[in-house]
This record gives structure tokens, sequence and C-alpha cells, in this order.
């Protein structure tokens, strides 16, 4: 009997700047139809420490029992923590729609996400464009026009009539004599809600080789801002703090330096200076970074609170994974 065993097709890790490189923060779904598909190539999927890893059964001549090149499987993704948001970089996703990461162009690489709505079978479209009247149409993945309307003035919606085939679909806007605008309508019933698309297609090298393939977040960034409230400072002592960042050289990164900002300098961005000290008894300054700081799982620890040399505070709040902002109060 001859012997089959499974090789490696894809291995896709999640890095998160955050974490400091390879983490567990997304979880890969995969949906029944994907499964069907997968057994359909004589395949498998499985996760394991936070990756997705893609298995074919191959003879004893390294050669897959199904024909594999061409052949595209579609997962979602989902953050494992609601903070996920809170501690990424946007990229430019509008508000309602998925991400959508695909190997194409290039087939080894995952290209910029792309804004994609999820639809299931029965597509209720929305157009972006409020402009009425406003011809939509609709194209299928070869790009052979299927259906179209006129949105009228008080049309919100389209309800196409008939049966779709999952996959994506394009949709195309255009509102008088403007140009045409597009986007990415992808129908996956079984994806309904999914934070994220991941839809990736076989080449022969990915089946010769294996294939890694690196889902990237970049960290958010926030501007640090450190509320110093005193009621028991002279003007003397209190002109004498600093926030000083004695921790760059240990941990081998850019110092961060601060602006003094007095309360009648405060701007919109800023807690009001009746919030912190309702009394208007206090003495107040902030000190706000001169420039961004990437959020990490362990912030710059050595950002201190100091007066004419002694340390106040040592190793001052950072913004983690659970805070909207990097906007801290110390009272004094």
């Amino acid at each position: 009997m001859a012997r089959i065993d499974f090789r490696p097709l894809w291995t896709v890790e999640v890095q998160h700047a955050f974490f400091g490189g390879t983490c567990d923060a997304m979880e890969f779904i995969i949906p029944p139809s994907t499964l069907r598909a997968l057994a359909g190539a004589h395949a498998i999927a499985l996760q394991r420490d936070g990756r997705l890893h893609v298995l074919y059964e191959a003879r004893e001549d390294g050669q897959p029992l199904s024909p594999l090149a061409g052949r595209h499987f579609l997962f979602g993704l989902r953050p494992r923590s609601a903070s996920f948001d809170l501690i990424t970089l946007p990229f430019g996703i509008p508000p309602g729609d998925a991400a959508l990461w695909r190997n194409a162009p290039d087939a080894d690489s995952l290209a910029l996400a792309a804004a994609v709505r999820i639809s299931g079978e029965r597509l209720r479209i929305e157009p972006r464009s409020t402009q009425r009247p406003l011809t939509v149409r609709l194209f299928d993945s070869s790009d052979t026009e299927r259906a179209q309307i006129v949105l009228n003035i008080g049309d919100e919606a389209w309800t196409p009539q008939g049966a779709f085939t999952e996959g994506p679909w394009r949709v195309e806007e255009t509102a008088g004599n403007g140009p045409p605008a597009s986007w990415i309508l992808h129908i996956a019933p079984e994806l309904g809600g999914a934070w994220g698309l991941l839809d990736l297609t076989v080449v022969a090298a990915h089946v010769a080789d294996g294939h890694a393939f690196a889902l990237s977040f970049a960290a958010r960034s926030d501007t640090l801002r450190y509320y110093v409230v005193a009621h028991r400072l002279s003007d003397t002592e209190f002109n004498q703090l600093q926030v000083l960042d004695n921790g760059f050289a240990a941990e081998a990164r850019p110092q961060i330096a601060f602006d003094r900002v007095l309360p009648a300098a405060f701007g919109a961005d800023h807690l009001a200076p009746g919030l912190l000290d309702p009394s208007g008894s206090a003495r107040m300054a902030l000190f706000e970074a001169q420039a961004p700081v990437a959020r990490r799982a362990r912030g710059p620890a050595g950002v201190e609170l100091h007066r004419n040399g002694e340390l106040l505070v040592g190793n001052l709040p950072q913004p983690g994974a659970d805070r909207p902002d990097a906007q801290f109060v110390v009272h004094l």
C-alpha cells in the first residue's frame, strides 16, 4: 500500500509591533465551505500557536493527490481581543467594511488590505455615494455586468433579484457625468460579521516548497500627555517639575522629549483644566511628548517625574491595550 504523507502548503503567522513580532492576536476562521474545498483537494487546515497551517496529502514521490495550483481558499479573521483596534494603526478601511488580504498580484506575498463588504446570498447593496440619481452596476469575478439599477431620491439601497455565487463581486457607482467609483462586495454567507478575510491562491512553487505568509500590523501611536496637578507645592517647587526620559539608552530607542504646557495654552485635544481641578486652587501643568510614541505591550520604561533633581515618580504610566488615549493625571 502506498504511503501518504502530509506536506506543508502554507503557513500564515500574525505579526504585530505592539507585541514585538509574532503573536496570537488573530484567530483564523475556517468556514464549512473552505473545509469542503480543502477536503476536495486532499488538504487540511489547522491552527497552532497563533499560526494557520495548510497541509496537503502527497504520494511517496511528493506529488499531491489532487491538483492544487490555481485553487484558492477563503478564511475569516477575528481579533482575539476587543482591544485590538486600540493598539493597531488604522489602515484606511471604512466603517462597516471588513479588511481583505490576498496574495495578488504577487502570489508570494500579501497585498495591502483592501476594503470589502461581506454579504449573504441575498444581496442588499447600500451604495457609498449619497448622490441621486445614482447608477449602480454589479459585476461578477470575470468583470461581466450582471445587473444594474438607477437609484433616485428616497432610494437607500438595492436588492438585486436572483441567485449569486459566493466570492468577490464588483459594485460600480456613477453619479451624473462623474467618473465611476468601485468597491468590492464579497458574498460569504458563512463569514458574516467577520472582522477580515484572507483569500489565498495556490501556485506551483507553493506546492513544491511550501510557503510562509506574514499578516503584519503596525502599532498605533499616541502623544504622551502627563497632567501634573499640585496642591502642596510652592511656585518655586512647581516650576522645578520636569518629565524626563531616562530609559532610552538602556532600551536602545530614541529619547522622548517633553514640552511644558500651561493651562492657558491647552487646546481642544487636551483635558479641560476645570475637569482636572474643579476647585481651581491647584497649580497645573501638562508635560506633552514632542512626537507620538508607538504603543507597546511593555511601554518605554524610565519616563519619570522629577523636581529639582529629585525623583518623584518613576516609570510614569503608559497606554496599554485597554486605553483609548495616552493622557494621564498625576496628583501631588
